[in-house]
């Protein structure tokens, strides 16, 4: 609407483009008092007084329009899309894929690969989740009562943090393989969470990898605590007949370990068995709960979807980050891998965030840099 507003303002300024669409006493007088249909409006847009066009400065003022119209072009076009706030989808592509990223929480919208024009990234029904792949800042997760104190005062911060419902802004590449998703402190984050930064996501492609990228400055005169991660899901189709059964996650390495009980998206003290030297189990697995399944420290960096017994049509690796989540609740469509630098709060976390030990602490001045990449293999069965 703004750069509406703007390129007719333009036109109007020119004797020329002014003079092409005069405007009528009805829409100045409309001009004058704000009143009057879509015409009048245009007229508000461009509140000049009617000229006519001497015809000795005819030739100036068309070049001087021409000049003017096409630097609204050029800003409209070229300048605007390079820095741009709100929730639009934003896309960029390689030879191999064609990702779209909602500027409303940097949230990952799409990722189709664009040979066999199939969508990998879960579409957010409904019925199921209503999300795609929110990105997490400053909690994975959730504080327990959706809560924390920081210098006596308490702060209310919803669940994965305040970053899922904020707009960014928009710097994207050159080349269209890579995009900036910008998000500084300011009076509406700090009702929610205390202190002075900036928080970045950053996507590349690469031939069939996806690199997402993570990054916090602490621009505060304080040490600022906060978790981070990515909370994708990855479409399993139930089609033809398919149901969990057909579905299955594996891992780089084969691996013994319990898994933490969660519930309601806060850890328990409690470990129940989980794998006993596997490296796979399908969807239709008893041993799979509602509440997602945290591993801390995970040995096995790379973690694959597929088909039973087929190979995988998608990994994500870990890359930077030490901790997953894997969230696929019996009966739905979809897997989510969560990598974290942290986790959810504890059954008795402190409610002071500068007690909470497993958050990652960040002195002022200094940068945290996090990443990991989603990778496509359209050779493999989906």
């Amino acid at each position: 609407m703004e750069m509406k507003i703007f390129t007719r303002r333009l036109i109007c300024q020119s004797p020329y483009l002014s003079g092409r669409y005069m405007l009528t006493e009805s829409r100045h007088k409309a001009a004058r008092t704000g009143k009057g249909n879509d015409s009048h409006r245009w007229a508000s847009a461009c509140p000049v007084p009617r000229m006519e066009v001497d015809s000795d400065n005819a030739a100036q003022c068309k070049r001087w329009s021409c000049v003017m119209l096409v630097f609204s072009l050029f800003l409209g076009m070229v300048v605007l899309p390079i820095a741009s706030f709100g929730s639009e989808i934003v896309s960029i592509e390689n030879d191999t894929l064609r990702v779209s990223i909602n500027a409303r929480g940097a949230e990952l919208w799409s990722i189709r690969h664009k040979e066999s024009d199939t969508e990998y990234l879960w579409q957010g029904k409904p019925e199921y989740w209503v999300n795609r792949a929110p990105v997490m800042f400053p909690v994975n997760v959730r504080f327990k009562d959706n809560r924390f104190s920081y210098k006596g005062d308490s702060y209310e911060i919803p669940k994965m943090g305040m970053a899922v419902y904020s707009d960014f802004e928009v710097e994207k590449s050159r080349d269209g393989k890579s995009v900036v998703f910008l998000l500084r402190s300011n009076e509406e984050t700090q009702k929610r969470y205390p202190f002075d930064f900036v928080f970045k996501v950053i996507y590349r492609l690469k031939g069939n990898r996806l690199a997402n990228e993570f990054v916090i400055e602490n621009e505060g005169g304080e040490t600022m605590f906060f978790a981070t991660g990515g909370h994708p899901g990855f479409n399993c189709p139930f089609v033809d007949g398919r149901d969990r059964s057909d579905y299955q996650i594996s891992f780089s390495k084969k691996l013994s370990v319990k898994r933490s009980e969660i519930v309601d998206s806060l850890i328990q003290a409690t470990e129940v068995p989980f794998l006993n030297n596997e490296d796979s189990f399908t969807l239709d697995d008893s041993r799979i709960p509602d509440g997602g399944m945290f591993q801390k420290d995970m040995k096995a960096r790379k973690i694959s979807i597929g088909r039973t017994g087929e190979v995988p049509y998608l990994t994500l690796d870990l890359g930077d980050f030490p901790n997953v989540n894997l969230w696929s609740p019996p009966g739905m469509p979809f897997v989510c891998i969560e990598p974290m630098v942290s986790h959810h709060d504890l059954q008795d976390s402190p409610m002071d965030i500068d007690e909470k030990s497993y958050l990652i602490s960040l002195e002022p001045g200094k940068t945290k840099r996090y990443a990991f990449s989603v990778i496509v293999n359209h050779n493999g069965t989906f």
